[in-house]
């Protein structure tokens, strides 16, 4: 969790939700059968030295997104690090993906 204090380091931290401060990133796409997933990685930085992101898989109106599964010092090596994962990596995750949401 990230302490959002005001700045006045007045009242309880409170809960950092992950989509309010990601930013998306294009990673390209995968043919999955008869469906071209677009990748997209979303980036969030938690701490002044941790970044972590997710893979985002959006076909039409499908959409499912991974943990955060990637996690680095810096917004670069997360990205560097997503587009290093191998299209049978890719595959995987969209696979296991859908069938925890069936």
């Amino acid at each position: 969790m990230t302490d959002t204090r005001p700045p006045s380091g007045e009242g309880p931290p409170q809960l950092h939700i992950f989509d309010a401060d990601a930013r998306e990133f294009e990673l390209g796409s995968l043919v999955d059968g008869d469906d071209t997933w677009q990748l997209i990685v979303m980036v969030e930085r938690t701490s002044a030295d941790l970044c972590r992101g997710r893979i985002s898989f959006r076909c039409e109106d499908e959409r499912f997104d991974t943990d955060a599964i990637l996690v680095e010092e810096t917004e670069r090596e997360v990205l560097a690090r997503a587009e290093e994962l191998p299209a049978s990596m890719l595959r995987q995750l969209l696979l296991s993906i859908r069938d925890a949401d069936a």
